[in-house]
């Protein structure tokens, strides 16, 4: 059996997004900044100043949506004051997201003979664009730090 995944270049990823916004203590964090992203599901990229940062995916739950995800990322409050909140906040030039919903996913994974669910191809793309970019928020030691 063969998978074959189309994966976006670092190009692609830093040129395209939008901007978010960081909420530190007691300023509200908004998911209308999404647009119609906010209620989307799939595997999303966060940068900054020509960086990838971190890379995620949101697929199903209570924190299924990009805007639920976000606001955990992205909100002091919401994000407990996690490590990722932190170097979000840190960075000096806007922070930005990249989305690919389940319908791009879907277009960018041929699965073959198989039949694969969106949350399995959402699982198969985030984890390529880690093993591929490497996004420091992702290392296993910056997850425990």
């Amino acid at each position: 059996m063969q998978i074959s995944i189309t994966v976006p270049t670092k190009a692609q990823i830093i040129n395209g997004g939008f901007s978010i916004a960081i909420s530190a203590h007691g300023t509200e964090w908004l998911k209308g900044q999404l647009g119609d992203y906010a209620d989307r599901s799939g595997v999303y990229i966060i940068h900054s100043n020509g960086k990838i940062l971190y890379i995620g995916k949101t697929t199903q739950g209570d924190y299924g949506t990009f805007g639920e995800r976000l606001r955990r990322h992205c909100q002091e409050k919401a994000s407990r004051n996690s490590q990722l909140f932190q170097s979000l906040l840190a960075q000096k030039t806007p922070v930005r997201a990249y989305l690919l919903d389940l319908s791009d996913l879907d277009m960018m994974i041929d699965q073959g003979p198989m039949t694969l669910s969106p949350v399995r191809k959402a699982l198969i793309m985030e984890q390529a664009l880690i093993g591929i970019y490497e996004p420091p928020e992702n290392r296993a030691d910056a997850a425990s730090g």
